[in-house]
């Protein structure tokens, strides 16, 4: 039985990346190109004949500016959207704000050789990966994302000092983490958090998350005390881990090889915590391609952690869950809406323990 290709439309106002990026998807027998427009209004002529399983889409074009044309796309017919530029290395806030409008990946676009117009994309790599892992997936409605922060949060007190949550995402994880953490109150345990992302854009997504959440989202520093109130985004160049220290737990970052395939990784994190007092940790893996910290969730899980998976419908990539849920390393699978109050309601749990 054949399986219907992947269709792509690339959105690039140069003829050199076009032709570049028809010349990558070829060598895929999953790939089709249906269409290739110079601008979004172009794009959208297209789109009204052939609908795309995926968009790559560049951030500077005539008539209508990438960004522009992303946000007015999620809101009205998500569909995956891959941006492609090379604006996002010089200005991380572009890709961070790309991420933001529902990208799923943001990919920096190389200085192409004129004088070699066959050589592949040093992202060529990532880039198949990508389109590969969202070109089956839909997209859910940009309204799970529009809850705004509670007004009156719910009171917390006298929570354990030895509470804390693990948070692990990929492709999709940028506005699953911040509508998450927008439900929590500012007195909440200590929250870590890998994200893959490139180094560029964590520093300036963390600003971004402590601008629009109640609690204080900053990157983590190494042997920094974790407190409740605040929230650590790893640093996209290294490991993040928690270790007990006294009393409390503390943030340690690392250099090394690459774990399941990445730095940070979710497992590394995960595995970092199943001491003996593995039993006050709550462990979250939300949407992402791959299988990044589903080893370590089984770890979580067996050493007494509780243990919660993102469902497939409200995933962008349902694949860490997925991996997750396969090893039976988790104890609830929950819709992205009901994980703060999932949350809220184990931390009370645990302070009554």
């Amino acid at each position: 039985m054949s399986v219907d290709k992947i269709k792509i439309l690339i959105i690039d106002d140069s003829r050199s990346v076009q032709k570049m990026l028809e010349y990558v998807f070829a060598q895929s027998d999953e790939l089709e190109v249906i269409g290739v427009a110079n601008d979004a209004y172009e794009a959208v002529d297209i789109m009204r004949k052939v609908k795309p399983n995926v968009i790559l889409l560049d951030v500077r074009m005539p008539k209508m500016d990438g960004l522009t044309f992303l946000k007015k796309l999620m809101n009205q017919h998500p569909i995956p959207v891959i941006v492609f530029s090379s604006l996002i290395t010089k200005n991380p806030e572009i890709g961070v704000k790309a991420l933001e409008y529902g990208a799923v990946e943001v990919i920096d676009k190389p200085v192409i050789d004129y004088s070699n117009m066959t050589t592949t994309l040093v992202q060529e790599e990532k880039l198949l990966q990508v389109v590969h892992a969202v070109g089956r997936e839909q997209i859910p409605s940009r309204s799970i994302y529009q809850t705004s922060v509670p007004k009156t949060p719910m009171p917390l007190s006298q929570v354990r000092p030895d509470t804390v949550v693990c948070i692990g995402a990929s492709a999709g994880g940028t506005q699953a983490i911040k509508h998450l953490l927008s439900q929590l109150p500012d007195n909440f345990p200590p929250i870590v958090v890998v994200q893959h992302m490139p180094v560029e854009f964590t520093g300036q997504y963390a600003r971004y998350l402590d601008s629009v959440c109640p609690m204080e989202v900053a990157e983590a520093v190494d042997q920094e005390t974790l407190r409740s109130g605040k929230v650590y985004i790893s640093p996209g160049d290294r490991h993040l881990t928690v270790e007990k220290y006294g009393g409390s737990y503390r943030a340690r970052l690392f250099d090394g090889p690459k774990v399941s395939g990445h730095k940070p990784s979710v497992d590394r994190l995960f595995q970092s915590v199943t001491g003996d007092w593995a039993k006050y940790v709550i462990g979250v893996i939300l949407t992402g391609m791959g299988k990044d910290g589903a080893i370590g969730m089984l770890g979580m899980h067996t050493a007494g952690s509780h243990t919660i998976a993102q469902d497939e419908d409200s995933c962008v990539v349902f694949g860490m869950p997925k991996e997750a849920i396969a090893l039976q390393a988790v104890d609830q699978v929950c819709p992205l809406d009901q994980i703060p109050q999932v949350l809220m309601k184990l931390v009370m749990n645990k302070t009554k323990n």
